[in-house]
């Protein structure tokens, strides 16, 4: 259902600003300012984590349940994927 292992698209551009990521999507001409729990997640979005290793390690960073972490994560790929924001599952 979702993408495997995500990954963000190349030419997206983030920077962490007061401890907040924002993405610049120049292409969608969009800022994407994300909570904390989203930029965990988005910095996990290279390509060689599964959406289950990283709510794994959400699980423990945040101590947060199993079950919250792969919900939250599964929410926020598909939040990411819904915007553009990563590349698409047929590469």
């Amino acid at each position: 259902m979702g993408i495997l292992n995500p990954k963000k698209r190349d030419d997206v551009s983030a920077r962490v600003i007061a401890g907040e990521t924002v993405v610049l999507d120049r292409d969608g001409g969009r800022v994407h300012q994300l909570n904390a729990t989203a930029s965990y997640v988005w910095e996990r979005c290279d390509g060689r984590a599964s959406s289950t290793e990283i709510a794994r390690d959400l699980s423990e960073e945040y101590d947060v349940e199993p079950d919250q972490a792969a919900n939250d994560v599964a929410t926020l790929v598909g939040q990411f994927r819904e915007l553009g924001l990563l590349e698409s599952a047929m590469q």
